[in-house]
C-alpha cells in the first residue's frame, strides 16, 4: 500500500474524529440521547445534480427521537423529518438563515427542495407527493462549533421536528 497515500486517509479520518468528539462532547450529559457510529452508504450530489451513493464510513451521531448528526469530509449535516401535514403548514422562517434540503422518506432520492428554491416551490412538491413524513437535511460548514450544533437541535425540538 502506497504510504503517502494511507497517511493522506488517517489525516481526513482524524479530522473527522476530532469534530465527532467536539459534537458528541456538546450534546453529551445534556437533555439528549445520543447513539454514534461509522457508516457509509450515505448520499450526496454529483456536479450534474445526480445522487451518488459513497462506500467509504464518516461518523454520525443520533440524537434519540431527534435527528441525525453527520460529519462529512466538507461539512456537517442534520437530518430531521416532519409528518406531512406539519411540513405544509409550518412557515420555516426559523430556518430561513439555513442552508437545507427537502425529500421523501420513502423514496429519500425524491427532491423536495434545495438552495434557491422558493419555500411555496417546496410546499407544492410536497402536496403533490404520497409521502407520510417528509425529510430534511440541514447543512452546516466543517468548522461549526458542537455548541451551535447543540442549540440547533435544541431548536428542532422545540418546533416539533423528530426522528
Amino acid at each position: 500500500m502506497d504510504k503517502e497515500w494511507l497517511n493522506e486517509i488517517n489525516t481526513a479520518y482524524y479530522r473527522l474524529e476530532m469534530k465527532n468528539a467536539e459534537i458528541i462532547h456538546a450534546l453529551f450529559n445534556r437533555i439528549f440521547e445520543l447513539e454514534f457510529g461509522w457508516f457509509n452508504g450515505h448520499y450526496h450530489k454529483n456536479d450534474a445534480g445526480e445522487w451518488h451513493r459513497e462506500s467509504y464510513p464518516i461518523p454520525v451521531i443520533s440524537v434519540k427521537g431527534f435527528c441525525d448528526i453527520e460529519i462529512q469530509f466538507d461539512k456537517i449535516t442534520v437530518s430531521t423529518k416532519l409528518k406531512r401535514e406539519a411540513a405544509l403548514s409550518y412557515s420555516f422562517e426559523k430556518f430561513s438563515e439555513y442552508e437545507f434540503e427537502v425529500y421523501g422518506v420513502e423514496d429519500y432520492l425524491a427532491d423536495f427542495y434545495h438552495d434557491g428554491q422558493m419555500i411555496q416551490e417546496m410546499k407544492e412538491n410536497i402536496s403533490a407527493c404520497d409521502e407520510a413524513e417528509i425529510g430534511f437535511s440541514f447543512a452546516f460548514p466543517f468548522d461549526v462549533e458542537g455548541k451551535q450544533i447543540f442549540e440547533f437541535v435544541k431548536l428542532l425540538r422545540r418546533e416539533g421536528f423528530y426522528y
